[in-house]
């Protein structure tokens, strides 16, 4: 899919053309070759990150070394919005898909965004549903078994239409990180759904067949495993 215009962002419709210019100006492109670690968690809060293609993953190490995901950043959002209000450290580690391409702005370059009232409801409202998809994963993980975190996640990300589809990430260990679960679970139980009848595996996403079973699977698979 190609890059996102970085002034056709939805971040940035409707602003004065005096800070698309200063955007324009200032921004600096993620260089290709610069890796797929976008900073790590305890990093300072020095830049924001406006994400034009791919996907950057937000994630956690538990004790035990396994990598938790527990939110992502897809095409035309930012990433580190937190910098623009109280910049501290960095409470998670940031990790870009490969297909990712980005533009940081930093620190110096912040005081005509944070003076923009429009620009800085949306920090606030971009805020406020991440902090809702964080309660949700944290209500999901420690509340229901993997075949409910599984079906909701595919609900939650379905695409209407006559031949509703989940698109899904690289591979089954980045989904496995998004449910806090392992790969062979995963794999075990989409194998298992595939034979019930209830998805169809396409190239890069699943076809939802029986979204109302999913739904049930969704609500009745209460108390963690």
């Amino acid at each position: 899919m190609p890059a996102l215009p970085i002034v056709d962002l939805p971040l940035f419709s409707g602003l004065p053309d005096s800070l698309l210019r200063h955007l324009e100006h200032h921004l600096t492109p993620w260089p290709r070759d610069a890796g797929r670690m976008l900073f790590v968690k305890g990093d300072p809060e020095n830049f924001v990150a406006f994400v034009q293609a791919g996907h950057v993953y937000h994630s956690l190490v538990e004790p035990g070394g396994r990598e938790v995901i527990i939110d992502y950043t897809a095409a035309g959002g930012m990433v580190g919005e937190c910098a623009l209000l109280l910049p501290r450290h960095r409470d998670f580690t940031a990790q870009l898909s490969r297909d990712c391409r980005l533009c940081l702005l930093h620190q110096r370059h912040f005081a005509p965004l944070q003076n923009d009232a429009n620009f800085m409801g949306r920090v606030h409202q971009q805020i406020s549903q991440r902090l809702g998809r964080l309660s949700d994963f944290m209500e999901s993980s420690c509340l229901y078994r993997l075949e409910a975190r599984l079906a909701r996640h595919l609900l939650t990300h379905m695409r209407d239409g006559d031949e509703p589809e989940v698109s899904l990430p690289g591979n089954q260990s980045i989904l496995a990180a998004m449910l806090n679960a392992s790969r062979p679970r995963i794999n075990t139980l989409l194998q298992q759904w595939q034979r019930e009848g209830l998805i169809r595996p396409r190239r890069n996403s699943l076809r939802i067949e029986n979204s109302e079973k999913l739904r049930r699977i969704a609500i009745s698979a209460e108390s963690t495993v």
